[in-house]
């Protein structure tokens, strides 16, 4: 391959996305507020008009145009997609993931949380197999402040929270097309989790009504100890948010390399399949540090793709400067809106097309090297980390799309 060549093609390789959320399972009024709001990676409220300006949004403008045949304008998309999304929803969110080579979709119903789409609904408008996980923070919200656990479960003996706390993510494990266990303790208390014994937790918790946040972290990272103990009991991963989290924690707090004490002391999590959601964005060269360190962590490149919009191929090549291939994979942590999903799966494949061929114009990689690290990426590695988690039942069963 020379500096003459054209990208390479990954459009025949299907794409496991595993790290997403849902949209509405009926046809909803796109506006500009709500694509602008999408694209922008903001939990704050309507994000600045100013922000159309952003790069992924002219980015996400040119695509959705291309696909719906409209000018390249926020309203003729806008425009554009209601029309055709109202006359038949369904047939809609078909195209949308037909335009790809898709295998599956790991959903999390946690986000948004008002209303909480479950997967039945769900499953039947995706034209192909999903399978959700439990977010421990349904069972430990937070309202604002860490009150919220108190008012969820009122003046309960912290005995009889953990009992519960176990009891739920025994059901979850236990559902039909349940994968994953995930925590997003990165937006409460940060990733510098640290051992927490019982005893610290339990008067943290007899405490924390009366001093409040103070005594939130002990009682989240105990919680946290006890969920990889249930993961590694079930057999299934552990979804660790990483990285961005928009305006709710800062950024210092969530560098996936603040995780290497609680790593290197804790016997549960060193069984436990940890697989780092994000890829640690900005930190990547972190998150793939620690894949490279530690046997049982791996790394999903969700929200770095497609939010480092123009910076994907750069932030692949830093996350594979230390990262073993077959320790990532692909991820959109597509949104509220169908469109983000392809969206992610354009732009997606579109970087790690320009990080492999410029590896290969350096002559770093053979052809047959970029398609292999193509493949452990798009789909390989997930298949090797859910190997014999997959369930079938009311979301399907999982064909390996691999030979």
């Amino acid at each position: 391959m020379d500096q003459r060549s054209p990208l390479l093609d990954l459009s025949g390789l299907p794409a496991m996305d595993t790290h997403c959320h849902s949209f509405p399972n009926a046809p909803s009024e796109l506006t500009s507020d709500l694509l602008r709001d999408s694209i922008s990676v903001s939990l704050r409220s309507v994000t600045s008009a100013l922000n159309e300006t952003i790069m992924l949004n002219r980015i996400a403008i040119r695509e959705l145009a291309n696909h719906l045949g409209c000018n390249t304008t926020f309203d003729s998309v806008v425009e554009a997609r209601n029309a055709r999304s109202v006359q038949d929803y369904t047939a809609y969110i078909g195209d949308r993931f037909g335009t790809q080579t898709f295998s599956g979709l790991l959903f999390d119903p946690g986000f948004p949380a008002a209303p909480m789409i479950d997967g039945r609904p769900f499953a039947s408008l995706v034209p192909i197999p999903i399978w959700e996980g439990y977010r421990i923070e349904r069972f430990v919200p937070a309202s604002g402040s860490f009150h919220g656990l108190a008012n969820v479960h009122a003046a309960q003996p912290f005995n009889s929270v953990l009992e519960e706390f176990e009891a739920a993510l025994d059901f979850e494990a236990s559902s039909p097309g349940f994968t994953f266990f995930k925590s997003i303790i990165a937006y409460r208390t940060g990733l510098s989790i640290r051992i927490v014994e019982h005893h610290e937790a339990s008067s943290a918790w007899e405490n924390h009504r009366v001093y409040g946040d103070t005594y939130e972290k002990p009682i989240r990272d105990y919680l946290f100890a006890i969920t990889c103990r249930k993961a590694q009991q079930h057999g299934v991963p552990l979804q660790l948010h990483t990285g961005h989290t928009s305006h709710v924690n800062t950024w210092p707090n969530v560098n996936p390399i603040l995780l290497t004490p609680i790593l290197n002391s804790l016997p549960d999590i060193a069984r436990t399949r940890i697989v780092l959601v994000h890829g640690g964005y900005p930190y990547c060269l972190e998150a793939g540090y620690l894949t490279s360190v530690y046997p049982n962590v791996w790394c999903n490149l969700s929200l770095m793709i497609p939010w480092a919009s123009v910076g994907i191929a750069r932030r692949i090549e830093e996350t594979l400067e230390s990262a073993p291939t077959s320790k990532l994979m692909y991820g959109s942590d597509g949104i509220n809106i169908p469109e983000m999903n392809l969206l992610g799966a354009l732009v997606g494949r579109r970087g790690l097309a320009r990080a492999l061929t410029t590896m290969a114009q350096n002559g770093l990689l053979s052809i047959i090297d970029t398609e292999e690290v193509a493949a452990d990426i798009l789909f390989r590695t997930a298949e090797a980390v859910l190997e014999g988690v997959w369930k079938g039942g009311r979301l399907g069963g999982y064909p390996s799309v691999y030979p």
